[in-house]
């Protein structure tokens, strides 16, 4: 084997000197005199002698690529002749054949997706751009200060602070807290009742949970630390089977819960998650940080269904759409549902661009996959046996559409393993709240100080029913 040292001797050794007088000819362009000279080879194949190549001959001669005008004269008389002719049209086709395939088949795409489009007749039932002050015929605030099931963070109000609406945009807006009541009371001595004032919504208003609580320093018990609004159409508009359009722009701040979605009107087929639960968008206020993260980059779309609570197979149901700029909390998108006896469908920007699509074919129960008894060994059955489309059930009823923007939660809608988390989802609400709460320095700084870039921006609503309108 060679030494490495002992080639570089060797090429170093070859090269011919250069020049040293200062007043040596040199080439035009800077070049040696020497630039040009013809190879001065030494090998010897029978001795095996190393090489002597100068500089030069590690060079290409030169070729000049300038056109020769009597060749060029030769083709172009050539391509006069019968045979040049018939060459070129060979030469067009099959340029042409490619071409006319590709837009064949991207008419082809566009028709196929026009197609899929299902043709209904629609009523439409809700129609609102914000033009003016909240329509309270339409729109109910939900006020409530436990967490919705999800032991979230915020206490939803009716205040003007909490939503609103501006230049026909409607706002849901979080806040802190501490700047309606002061930061003392979150921690100690407040006494937060909805009950006695009137404005719990909650099923059972004499809920302790659900309607009030008490900041107690010694306990640990503290007021929710964010108010924010929760706006419902619940007893005013409703559908079963329809479709649903919304324009909206997400918040921007951590740990912010935005979601577009739907629940059960009557509840027929029993408490959550037996009756169902549509959401139709969900997002996250977080920036990400990377592409595989899904926090403002991605909203996703999942339905709930389960004979009880902790058996709930949204897993089955669930998909996302994810963008690489212009994320949901930069800038406006349009999101649509559409939900027929054979199916769901969620739509971003245009009907032809579902991103989730679930249809009803098989019995809800048997593609739950459900066990037959619980742990306790209490007997799970079907809740939905009674139901005359056993797919489609518990999405065959009336369903009405929520707005809202929450925060924090121990559901598990914000992992554990979520960058930077300031509360375990193991801890109970209490603890999950205060350690929030506690570390506001981490997440408080993400929260923009305008209100329009903090809270979800909605341009309009607009849902119709199924099915011709009547009157």
């Amino acid at each position: 084997m060679t030494d490495d040292r002992d080639l570089h001797q060797v090429e170093k050794d070859d090269v011919p000197p250069l020049p040293s007088s200062p007043s040596s000819f040199r080439a035009p362009l800077g070049r040696p005199a020497w630039y040009g000279a013809s190879p001065t080879p030494s090998f010897n194949f029978l001795s095996g002698s190393a090489p002597n190549f100068s500089a030069a001959s590690q060079r290409a001669p030169f070729k000049s690529r300038l056109i020769d005008p009597n060749r060029e004269r030769e083709h172009l008389l050539r391509c006069e002749t019968k045979l040049g002719k018939q060459q070129a049209r060979k030469n067009f086709i099959a340029c042409l054949v490619p071409v006319l395939v590709g837009l064949v088949g991207a008419a082809a795409l566009i028709v196929t997706g026009y197609l899929s489009i299902k043709k209904h007749d629609y009523c439409l039932v809700l129609e609102d751009n914000f033009d003016g002050p909240l329509d309270t015929t339409i729109w109910k605030h939900e006020q409530e200060t436990g967490g919705f099931g999800n032991s979230q963070f915020d206490w939803t109000t009716d205040s003007a602070n909490n939503s609103y609406t501006k230049d026909g945009m409607l706002y849901i807006v979080p806040t802190l807290t501490a700047d309606s009541i002061g930061e003392a009371a979150i921690m100690n001595g407040y006494q937060l009742n909805l009950t006695t004032t009137g404005t719990c919504t909650a099923s059972n208003t004499s809920d302790p949970v659900s309607c009030s609580v008490a900041s107690n320093l010694t306990e640990g018990i503290i007021i929710p630390p964010i108010q924010s609004a929760r706006l419902t159409t619940k007893g005013t508009k409703s559908i079963k089977y329809g479709k649903v359009e919304v324009r909206a722009r997400m918040p921007t701040g951590d740990w912010l819960w935005p979601a577009i979605w739907m629940m059960p009107r009557d509840e027929i087929y029993g408490p959550w998650p037996r009756s169902g639960e549509i959401d139709i968008v969900e997002s996250k206020g977080n920036m990400p940080t990377k592409r595989s993260q899904e926090l403002a980059n991605v909203v996703s779309s999942t339905l709930h269904w389960g004979p009880i609570s902790y058996f709930d197979g949204y897993r089955l149901t669930h998909d996302i759409t994810r963008v690489y700029r212009k994320f949901f909390n930069q800038k406006f998108y349009t999101f649509g549902m559409e939900w027929d006896e054979e199916g769901i469908t969620v739509w971003k920007e245009v009907p032809s661009r579902p991103f989730f699509i679930t249809k009803f074919k098989v019995d809800r129960y048997e593609l739950g996959g459900f066990p037959r008894f619980s742990d306790n060994g209490t007997a799970i059955v079907s809740p939905w046996g009674g139901s005359s489309n056993k797919a489609a059930a518990p999405f065959d009823q009336e369903f009405y559409l929520i707005l809202n923007v929450a925060a924090g939660g121990t559901n598990g809608y914000f992992e554990d393993g979520d960058i930077s988390k300031p509360w375990s989802n193991s801890n109970n609400v209490t603890k999950a709240r205060s350690d929030f709460w506690a570390q506001r320095n981490t997440w408080l700084p993400t929260w923009p100080s305008d209100p329009s870039q903090r809270g979800m921006v909605v341009d309009y609503v607009k849902m119709w029913q199924l099915g011709k309108c009547t009157s």
